[in-house]
């Protein structure tokens, strides 16, 4: 067994995931505390939200679960996550991280349940333990699993509240809001504009460094490619203040004129450009502007992704952010991206 992920000595009552407030219907579902907001927080790797804080204390102080979850410290503590499989009753305890990439992954939450129906099994034990190292050294699943200033709980709010579903309990509404406004440099009603192609897709991260970078993709931000007019392939971008410099990179694959705005205190510390065809930048100057094109320079980062997650579109997104993460010397803060991109803001 991974020592990042452990099986507990107890199994789960039928309605224990009801009682604690989760309210889908995935196998898999896992639960950690959100000091920060004072309350548990209930995630399926889809849908995130509050549980039912006296539910979970009811629980955690049973005589029977206790002495088996000590250890963990899940009443307090946002290190730990409890992992349940709804299909076998079996109840885990894993580090947040780990916990949140397997959700994400079913094929090896599949291969954990497989495990834990033959335990005597020394292959089957091997193979987790591969899998559960691929896992944590792939490109994505690492950005994913950066630390956040205020826990586990609220970057998954930011990160997966951006176009899907979220149940928060009215209670906490206002902290909640409050502290992802804060941290999340997406918009809630962030899309690709009037014209752009409706596949937006994003990320949040967040940097433990002095500054912080932000990636913007897409193909194409016209579709009428006849005479590679930048003046018809323009996309704006809104700089809004953050609480670090930013280094802003955009990246497109047909030629796109970027319109940029920095909102009075917003700091772009450097705007870094990759493409095929030729990128322009306008709306701010003496900001350092490092080009990566192939048209004009005849060298680009040579990936023009706009699609984060695990899709043949998004094949190149971890090949580009560690390329401009090296650049930069920083983590990925965001990504914001669609196949037609006519706005962004960086809020």
């Amino acid at each position: 067994m991974s020592n990042l992920v452990q099986r507990l000595e107890i199994t789960a009552h039928q309605q224990l995931e009801k009682s604690l407030g989760y309210r889908g219907d995935s196998r898999w579902v896992a639960w950690g505390w959100e000091p920060q907001i004072d309350h548990i927080i209930c995630s399926d790797g889809q849908k995130v939200g509050t549980g039912n804080n006296m539910a979970w204390l009811v629980f955690l102080q049973h005589d029977l679960v206790q002495p088996a979850v000590r250890e963990y410290n899940f009443s307090e503590g946002d290190r730990y996550w409890l992992l349940l499989d709804r299909e076998t009753r079996n109840l885990y305890a894993g580090e947040a991280k780990a916990v949140q990439s397997l959700l994400e992954h079913p094929e090896s939450l599949a291969l954990l349940a497989c495990l834990d129906g033959g335990k005597g099994d020394r292959q089957t034990s091997q193979n987790w333990q591969q899998t559960i190292s691929q896992l944590t050294e792939k490109p994505f699943v690492r950005h994913l699993t950066n630390a956040v200033p205020f826990g586990m709980a609220a970057a998954l709010i930011g990160a997966l509240g951006v176009g899907t579903g979220l149940w928060v309990a009215p209670a906490v509404q206002q902290k909640l809001t409050e502290k992802t406004a804060f941290t999340s440099p997406i918009s809630s009603g962030a899309n690709c504009g009037i014209g752009g192609s409706d596949d937006f897709s994003a990320y949040v991260g967040s940097s433990s460094k002095k500054k912080e970078l932000h990636l913007i993709g897409v193909y194409e931000a016209n579709a009428d490619h006849g005479n590679r007019d930048l003046s018809k392939s323009a996309i704006a971008i809104k700089v809004e203040p953050r609480n670090k410099p930013i280094i802003l990179a955009l990246s497109a694959y047909e030629p796109v004129q970027w319109n940029i705005t920095a909102e009075p205190g917003a700091v772009i510390e450097k705007i870094i450009i990759n493409g095929y065809h030729n990128q322009t930048v306008s709306g701010v100057s003496g900001i350092p502007i490092e080009e990566n094109t192939y048209e004009k320079t005849g060298e680009s980062l040579g990936d023009f992704t706009y699609k984060w997650g695990a899709t043949a579109e998004s094949r190149n997104t971890s090949s580009l952010v560690t390329k401009l993460e090296q650049k930069s010397r920083t983590s990925l803060t965001s990504f914001q991206g669609c196949y037609r991109g006519k706005n962004f803001t960086i809020q």
